[in-house]
């Protein structure tokens, strides 16, 4: 079962889908992060179809979209910023714990992406998580992003202020601040990685174009929690073609972990 809210963060509404497990009394919560240039969807309906597998497992689900992105308030190219992102998902973590029907379990962090980069650097400082999961998370976001998703030439121009679009395929347009927030905030998650301890569970394609698998296996390495690290031979980025067994791998990990 399906229902839409909103949930309120930097002045804006964002919006979110919530799945409900038919007959679970305080079911574990999973929220679910989209990537850059996504939504609560995703293409191919990559976050749908993750979610509605962790549903069928008994888990309750919500999905939602940070502001400026889908179906949330805001505008894409002004509120898109790694910081703005850390801070939509704390007010869903907050919303979630509010929440009569979802606010007894065990909650989980799910994150595709620059979602898993959001994912794994949540400060949980209220010990509100149980675990996280990165899908090909981004641990280099200014690497990443420089040399792979906007390239030198427009990562360099945004830095100077201009506005940028058209990037890595996509027809968006991204205001300096995302580039600037990066660039000024050293948004680390090996360094924030350092600072809980709660499981972890990588899992990343080794045929990324976007997001290399490097960085999954250095955060793996790296970190002092309970960790799992499962690469799938031959999967993209957004696992196109192992969508059953990246679901599979999932569930089974959520159910091990509550």
């Amino acid at each position: 079962m399906k229902d839409h809210v909103w949930i309120e963060s930097r002045g804006k509404r964002l919006s979110a889908m919530v799945h409900q497990p038919q007959g679970v009394s305080n079911p574990p919560v999973v929220i679910v992060c989209h990537g850059f240039t996504g939504e609560k969807v995703g293409g191919n309906q990559f976050n749908l179809h993750v979610a509605n597998g962790i549903e069928a497992a008994g888990f309750a689900v919500v999905r939602f979209e940070y502001a400026g992105s889908g179906e949330s308030e805001g505008e894409f190219a002004v509120d898109t910023t790694i910081t703005g992102w850390k801070s939509d998902l704390r007010e869903v973590v907050h919303w979630v714990k509010k929440q009569s029907a979802l606010q007894k379990g065990p909650l989980f962090l799910l994150g595709h992406s620059l979602g898993g980069c959001v994912v794994l650097l949540h400060e949980d400082t209220d010990h509100l998580i149980s675990g996280r999961i990165a899908l090909a998370p981004v641990i280099h976001p200014e690497e990443n992003f420089r040399e792979i998703i906007l390239g030198p030439q427009m990562w360099a121009a945004s830095l100077a202020g201009e506005t940028i679009s058209h990037f890595f395929g996509k027809g968006y347009f991204l205001q300096p601040n995302f580039v600037r927030d990066i660039a000024r905030q050293n948004h680390s998650p090996l360094q924030v990685g350092q600072t809980y301890a709660d499981p972890v569970l990588l899992i990343h394609g080794t045929e990324d174009p976007a997001v290399p698998a490097e960085g999954s296996r250095q955060f793996y390495q790296e970190y002092n929690g309970p960790k799992e690290l499962f690469l799938i031979e031959g999967a993209d980025h957004s696992f196109s073609r192992h969508m059953a067994e990246l679901r599979e791998k999932i569930v089974e990990w959520l159910r091990s972990h509550v």
